[in-house]
């Protein structure tokens, strides 16, 4: 019987990262491939599978910032499509799952351990209650996980990162006017993600009568780490309106089994994420601001989530 399955996660930059798990468990490595065609794609497989021995595998799955129709995923970020019949046929395997990036995600949270997850506010998650996972990265991801009543999950894949954005001061409705100028419509995503931090900090800019061209998101968190105002100003509007966002989530979902952050863009800015700034922001929601701050918010701190939840899906 075939034991290990092949996990793919292609969501991330132009890169594709490869795991093998065996079925019930978890990847423990994983090795990552340049990946901007479909031959690369799977080229990089082919290697991969050479290098770990050509093992016989029950099944394959494979995540991307994209969502299946007709049993094809399309990545708008890398230009091409994954044909689910395409990849049975070149892996010779019967089994292919496709996958939403934050899906995969969500399906994770059930298997972290203890250390890779920090509680930043909140009471006690409670059991068998909605789980919700929230993230930036160049996008703003979400999804959440619905307990069965049978101790398993299942996921349920949403589009609330673009979702509208809310300003809730003087300074949050200058910065919307600014952008809803260049944009139009303005969703949370816009400000919550890698490029929204050089969109804030260009609209601060504006604000301050300067029309600089915006550095890039390093360069903003290099700045920032060394005291520079602006630069430290559009990472607490973001990280300001992302709580407003999970405070929001927590509610529309009654996500009493906690709200999760998950995304690169948290892991870049470090230190610089304010806590007790997002705690506070979190917990203002008026008459239901006991409701939400009785919800756990959680950082997550284990790396390679998408791969982690993969395996699930052949416990």
């Amino acid at each position: 019987m075939a034991e290990y399955v092949l996990l793919c996660d292609i969501s991330n930059g132009t890169y594709l990262k490869l795991a093998l798990a065996r079925r019930g468990g978890r990847p423990h490595e994983n090795t990552h491939y340049a990946c901007n065609s479909l031959e690369e794609f799977k080229t990089a497989i082919t290697d991969f599978l050479e290098a770990q021995g050509q093992p016989t595998l029950a099944g394959a799955a494979i995540s991307a910032a994209g969502w299946e129709r007709g049993g094809i995923i399309h990545l708008p970020n890398h230009g091409f499509s994954i044909d689910r019949a395409d990849m049975r046929q070149f892996l010779d395997i019967q089994r292919i799952n496709l996958v939403n990036d934050f899906v995969a995600k969500a399906l994770a949270i059930p298997r972290l351990e203890a250390n890779e997850r920090e509680q930043i506010c909140g009471g006690e998650a409670m059991d068998e209650q909605v789980i919700a996972v929230i993230g930036p990265h160049n996008g703003l991801g979400m999804s959440a996980l619905a307990p069965d009543g049978m101790g398993n999950w299942t996921a349920m894949p949403t589009e609330g990162g673009h979702s509208d954005l809310a300003p809730t001061s003087d300074l949050e409705d200058a910065v919307l006017r600014i952008l809803s100028e260049k944009y139009g419509h303005v969703s949370r995503e816009r400000v919550i993600s890698i490029p929204g931090i050089s969109e804030l900090w260009s609209a601060v800019a504006r604000l301050e009568g300067d029309n600089a061209t915006a550095p890039g998101i390093e360069e903003v968190i290099a700045m920032a780490s060394t005291g520079d105002a602006r630069s430290k100003q559009a990472i607490d509007l973001s990280m300001g309106w992302f709580a407003a966002m999970a405070s929001d989530v927590a509610l529309i979902l009654g996500a009493r089994g906690g709200v999760y952050l998950a995304g690169d863009l948290l892991d870049m800015i470090g230190d610089l994420f304010d806590v007790p700034a997002f705690v506070k922001r979190y917990g203002t929601k008026g008459r239901l601001s006991n409701y939400v701050n009785e919800v756990p918010v959680f950082k997550v701190t284990a790396r390679d989530m998408e791969l982690i939840g993969l395996a699930t899906l052949f416990d």
